[in-house]
């Protein structure tokens, strides 16, 4: 009771997990209904069915690039749905629940943006880039603090060696807190993994 009275007042955001364009619906009308706010969907496979409801209600949608037909609510998915929801005025997110897709989202948010390009909607790469910054922040309620590199905020800083949405492109610098904690040309300043740590390097006694 003390979780949905926080939701009531606005102090916990909802981050609901759905799939169905229907589903989604139902929850938008209870939220109007009962006086409490959905911050995002997750999933959400069928949000383009609905996202002139979600641009009205200010709702993002998490989803994912190409990800559908895995179980009877995933069956409705398309390719287009980040985009497409983008489009509508809604607050699209690239989302993945793959330990290597979660890893690479400027890969899954180039698949999105090439799919929505290929059926004629021309959305940029800076616009794109939304979809993994600016959105997700605004989802989880700290857009003031992260998200876009305004000033006043506590935005982490990645430099690329190319075009971030090119499977080619690869870190080349990583600040964190305004330090300088990543380079790919400074060995002193790349991670060292755990399977490496504490292996002999040279002129380490053997």
């Amino acid at each position: 009771m003390e979780t949905l009275k926080e939701v009531l007042e606005g102090n916990i955001l909802v981050q609901n997990h759905c799939y169905r364009a229907d589903e989604m619906a139902v929850v938008l009308d209870m939220a109007k209904e009962f006086g409490y706010k959905v911050s995002a969907f997750h999933h959400a496979v069928e949000s383009y069915k609905i996202a002139d409801l979600l641009a009205k209600a200010d709702v993002c949608s998490a989803m994912w690039a190409d990800w559908w037909g895995f179980k009877m609510e995933a069956y409705d998915g398309i390719r287009e749905n980040i985009p497409f929801v983008h489009k509508a005025g809604a607050c699209a997110i690239v989302h993945s629940d793959d330990p290597s897709g979660v890893q690479r989202l400027n890969q899954e948010a180039a698949k999105a943006l090439s799919d929505g390009n290929r059926v004629g909607l021309n959305i940029s790469k800076g616009t794109a880039w939304t979809w993994l910054g600016q959105n997700p922040a605004k989802a989880l309620g700290i857009a003031d603090k992260v998200g876009t590199l305004d000033p006043g905020k506590e935005a982490d800083v990645v430099l690329w060696n190319g075009d971030p949405f090119s499977v080619y492109a690869r870190p080349e610098k990583v600040w964190i807190d305004g330090a300088l904690l990543f380079d790919v040309n400074d060995p002193i300043r790349q991670p060292v993994s755990d399977f490496d740590l504490g292996q002999p390097g040279e002129g380490d006694v053997k």
